[in-house]
């Protein structure tokens, strides 16, 4: 069957939410009044929940194997849709960092350096300028975007899955 990134992870969702109703269901399901004749059984209760939990590790499988296949370009490296996937974190995350050092948050119980002028009082000193953090972080943000970019592109190309049953998507 042929599927895109974004149809795997609508399909996850939706099975994740079958089976979070079932198991929120299932406790409710254990006793019932005489006059709750409509009331599911818990066997039947549990059925839906694993099936829910079958076709989530189905779609999570097939969604890896789409991953590995599908192939992007980060700034003329060619790499793997798992791997940007897996790299995106870190570099978000290294983006935040230089955003943080170049406008640091006060302190509001703290003193201010460029405030004091007690010769006796040892301050450390930045390591790196703010107009070079924001050097920095305006660079990360860059690479963060084309990746984000990259990825975005692999989730919505077209590949053929073999096993990957089209119920699974209603």
């Amino acid at each position: 069957m042929k599927t895109t990134g974004y149809a795997l992870r609508e399909a996850i969702k939706r099975q994740e939410l079958r089976r979070e109703t079932a198991a929120q269901q299932f406790n409710g399901s254990l006793h019932a009044f005489e006059d709750e004749k409509g009331k599911d059984s818990p066997t039947k209760v549990m059925a839906a929940f694993l099936a829910a939990e079958s076709a989530v590790a189905q779609l999570q499988t097939s969604q890896m194997r789409y991953n590995l296949a599908v192939m992007v370009d980060i700034g003329g490296k060619p790499m793997s849709l798992a791997e940007a996937i897996k790299t995106i974190g870190g570099l978000g995350r290294g983006e935040k960092m230089w955003r943080s050092a170049a406008a640091p948050k006060k302190d509001r119980y703290g003193s201010d350096p460029s405030l004091e002028r007690d010769p006796t009082r040892v301050f450390a000193q930045r390591q790196i300028t703010v107009n070079e953090a924001v050097k920095l972080a305006s660079e990360s943000a860059k690479k963060v975007g084309a990746l984000r970019a990259a990825i975005a592109v692999g989730n919505a190309r077209e590949v053929e899955l073999e096993g990957l049953e089209a119920a699974l998507f209603e």
